[in-house]
C-alpha cells in the first residue's frame, strides 16, 4: 500500500468579465523598460496581428474595480469544492498562490477561508490558510507544499492560484498585451491509492535582474527587460524539471502536460522537445492570456472538463516563474 498522499477530486476556475482583445492595443506605443523604471527602447506601435504571431494570445480578462486576487480566488475555490462534493468543514488547509494580492495583512488565503465560510453560511475552523509568492510558479508549489503536510493534517486541501498581473503592468510596457486575469483551484483529498500526487519537484535558480516585480511611483510594477531570454530559459528549466521528476516517479512518458501559459512560443518550444514522447501539450493561452499563478488551475480544469485528461492518464503540471523558480507537480488520474 502506497504512503497517504492527495488526489485532485474537484476543480474550478474563474475568469472575470471584462475582455480585452488585441484589436484594443491597435495603435498604442509601447516601450522596454529596465529594472529601475527607465525607457530603454524606442517606442514601437503594435497592431492586432503581431501581438497573434508574437504571443499566440487573441483576448484577455482584466479584473474589475473591485476584484482582487483572493476574491477571484473565492469564486473559482467555490466552483472547485461544489464540484468535489466536499464540506467545506472538512477543509484542513487552504493555500493561495499569488503575487499581487491588494493587501497582506490578513493574508489572501485568510480572506478566501473567511468569504467560503460566509458563502457556504457557516465557519471553516481549525484550518490553516496562508500564501505561497512563487509568482507564475506558485499554484504547483501549492499543491506540492499540500501534499507533504497530508501525512501530518490529514483532511481536505483547497489549493489557489490567482493574479491580476494587468494591475501592476504599465499601460505602455512592451509586455503588456501578454497578461490577464483569473484564478483557479483545486481541491484534494487524502489517499494510499495509485491515484493522486506520485511526486512533485521545486528549484529556485537566482536570475533576478531579467523579471522583477519593482515599487515605482508608490505603485508595484513589473519589469522583464529581457523577455527572450527568460522565454529560453524557461523552455529548458521545464523540460529538465519534468524530465527529472518522471525518473524519480519511475514514468517513460506522461500523457498530457499542463504548463504555465506564458506565451505561445514556449509552449510551441516544449512541444517540439517532447515531440517523441508522443503526449499532448495542453494549451489555452489564446482565450486568457498569461494569468501568472492563475494559468496552470485555469488550464486543468479546463483540460479536464473539455475531455483532454481522462482516468488513468499520467499528467505533469509544470511551471516557471519570477526567481527564477521552476516547479513540477506528477499526478495520476
Amino acid at each position: 500500500m502506497e504512503k497517504i498522499h492527495l488526489e485532485i477530486i474537484g476543480t474550478g476556475a474563474y475568469l472575470p468579465e471584462k475582455i480585452v482583445k488585441n484589436e484594443d492595443f491597435k495603435g498604442r506605443t509601447l516601450y522596454k523598460y529596465d529594472i529601475l523604471g527607465n525607457r530603454i527602447s524606442e517606442g514601437k506601435e503594435v497592431t492586432p496581428e503581431k501581438i497573434f504571431e508574437m504571443s499566440g494570445i487573441l483576448e484577455r480578462r482584466y479584473a474589475g474595480p473591485n476584484e482582487t486576487p483572493s476574491s477571484m480566488g473565492t469564486l473559482a475555490a467555490i466552483k472547485a469544492i461544489d464540484d468535489s462534493g466536499i464540506n467545506p468543514n472538512s477543509l484542513v488547509g487552504i493555500i493561495l498562490a499569488t503575487v499581487t494580492e491588494n493587501s497582506n495583512f490578513p493574508s489572501g488565503a485568510c480572506k478566501i477561508q473567511q468569504s467560503i465560510g460566509d458563502h457556504y453560511k457557516t465557519q471553516i475552523d481549525d484550518c490553516i490558510a496562508y500564501d505561497v509568492g512563487a509568482a507564475c510558479a506558485g499554484f504547483v508549489m501549492g499543491m506540492g507544499i499540500a501534499n507533504s503536510m497530508v501525512s501530518q493534517m490529514k483532511g481536505n486541501y483547497l489549493v489557489v492560484g490567482a493574479d491580476d498581473i494587468p494591475g501592476v503592468t504599465q499601460d505602455d510596457d512592451q509586455n503588456k498585451f501578454l497578461f490577464g486575469a483569473g484564478a483557479g483551484a483545486t481541491i484534494l483529498t487524502p489517499t494510499t491509492s495509485e491515484r493522486g500526487i506520485k511526486g512533485w519537484k521545486s528549484s529556485s535558480n537566482p536570475y533576478n535582474d531579467k523579471l522583477n516585480l519593482i515599487m515605482q511611483d508608490d505603485k508595484n510594477f513589473l519589469r522583464m527587460p529581457e523577455g527572450g531570454k527568460v522565454m529560453k530559459r524557461a523552455i529548458g528549466s521545464m523540460i529538465d524539471i519534468s524530465k527529472k521528476l518522471k525518473e524519480e516517479v519511475g514514468w517513460d512518458r506522461a500523457d498530457v502536460y499542463v504548463p504555465h501559459q506564458a506565451n505561445k512560443r514556449i509552449l510551441d518550444g516544449m512541444a517540439r522537445k517532447l515531440d517523441g514522447e508522443g503526449s499532448l501539450v495542453y494549451q489555452n493561452i489564446e482565450k486568457t492570456g498569461n494569468s501568472s499563478a492563475a494559468t496552470c488551475p485555469i488550464a486543468l480544469d479546463k483540460a479536464k472538463r473539455e475531455g483532454i485528461i481522462n482516468d488513468g492518464d499520467k499528467v505533469i503540471v509544470v511551471a516557471f516563474g519570477s526567481g527564477l523558480v521552476t516547479s513540477a507537480v506528477a499526478l495520476q488520474f
